[in-house]
């Protein structure tokens, strides 16, 4: 029997597994009562098959809800590709297009008529950081612009196509990643150096706006942030602390910018939060859903999704962590749940026979190429 402590725990962990069906990983992280389910180029051979097996999933888990979630920004970050896809232009050809704002809304619509038909109920997009440092390889293109008044409305346009047609969105990096030089995939902690006033006028902004546009989630980057911990971004500072696990920057997203939505983190397998920061893992896990995170990404690695519920487990069983705070964490994620996941599809006939059509289309490719204002065909090229 699984305990109520770990229930509660297990709601707040997105795993990830690998293969194009199924598999033990998933069945026992399903079992322990996950709520989440990340998915990549890897779990993916055509449209059937991906619906499929995210019905599987759906129904594995039933009578909770699963949601299902998956990068589908555009560009280079996309996990489902032509030729069973449509291609999606990157951000910064959304940015660039005649009429920036009618090109966000169509992408959107484009990316969510396509996850629908395959059973996904999230993409983890749009990307609002706002690329001001041209040094900055790992945003580059996957920003609308280096303006953040432009990332705030073409973050917004896209906010609000994409959860018109049933698909939740997710604002990402914040507080901003847009002005660093690391990697926070990789080994070093990304540090954004700039004060509040630049903060709130530059990387911020466009999370407000997408919040104004009732965006159902935020991912918090590891990134550290001097200034929102009260720190003089200009001295020195000891060991700086990753937003996605810091009290003061979930704190902010949640009582200054007032987001009821819900906080999920970046990956926890990410070398900035694993190998950058110095931090336990599971400390930072428990630290963070103190401050008002709701969902723990954890794309790969069985052992870190079980590290990171057992953390919440023991922190509830021996009160640090109170089950109020993980029973808001679970109300928060009740309404995306009701509002964005779906049930799960038919049998495998019903399947392929409606999900023909309705993904890769020339129809899709057509609509994108047009609201970017090139010529027909073009858009892999962007």
């Amino acid at each position: 029997m699984i305990s109520e402590a770990r229930k509660l725990a297990a709601r707040m962990i997105c795993f990830g597994f690998d293969g194009v069906e199924v598999n033990d990983h998933a069945r026992r992280m399903i079992g322990k009562g996950c709520g989440a389910c990340i998915l990549f180029a890897r779990n993916v051979r055509d449209p059937a098959q991906l619906s499929s097996m995210c019905g599987e999933l759906k129904r594995l888990a039933s009578p909770r809800k699963l949601l299902i979630m998956i990068d589908q920004e555009g560009g280079r970050v996309a996990r489902l590709k032509p030729p069973h896809f449509t291609a999606l232009p990157s951000a910064r050809a959304v940015g660039s297009a005649p009429d920036a704002a009618n090109a966000a809304r169509v992408v959107a619509e484009v990316v969510a008529s396509e996850l629908r038909a395959v059973n996904v109920d999230m993409t983890l997009a749009p990307v609002v950081d706002v690329h001001t440092n041209p040094l900055n390889t790992v945003i580059g293109d996957r920003a609308f612009a280096a303006d953040a008044d432009a990332v705030a409305a073409l973050g917004a346009a896209f906010i609000r196509a994409l959860q018109a047609k049933g698909v939740a969105a997710c604002a990402k990096h914040f507080p901003g990643h847009g002005d660093t030089v690391e990697d926070s995939h990789d080994d070093g902690l990304p540090t954004l150096t700039h004060d509040m006033d630049r903060l709130e006028t530059v990387e911020l902004k466009p999370f407000r706006a997408a919040i104004d546009a009732a965006v159902s989630s935020v991912l918090v980057a590891h990134v550290s942030v001097p200034a929102m911990e009260g720190i003089d971004p200009g001295k020195r500072f000891p060991a700086p602390v990753p937003a996605s696990t810091s009290r003061a920057c979930v704190r902010y997203l949640r009582r200054t910018l007032n987001f009821s939505g819900v906080v999920v983190t970046d990956d926890l397998e990410m070398g900035a939060l694993s190998r950058g920061s110095g931090i336990d893992l599971g400390a930072a896990v428990v630290e963070a859903a103190r401050s008002g995170v709701d969902m723990f990404l954890a794309c790969h690695d069985e052992r870190i999704q079980t590290e990171a519920l057992e953390a919440l487990a023991c922190a509830l069983m021996d009160g640090g962590l109170k089950r109020e705070t993980v029973r808001l964490a679970g109300a928060r994620l009740d309404v995306l749940d009701a509002a964005f996941v779906s049930a799960p599809r038919g049998v495998i006939e019903e399947i392929q026979r409606d999900v023909a059509g309705l993904v890769g289309t020339e129809a899709n490719g057509r609509r994108i190429d047009e609201a970017l204002g090139i010529g027909i065909g073009a858009t892999e090229a962007v």
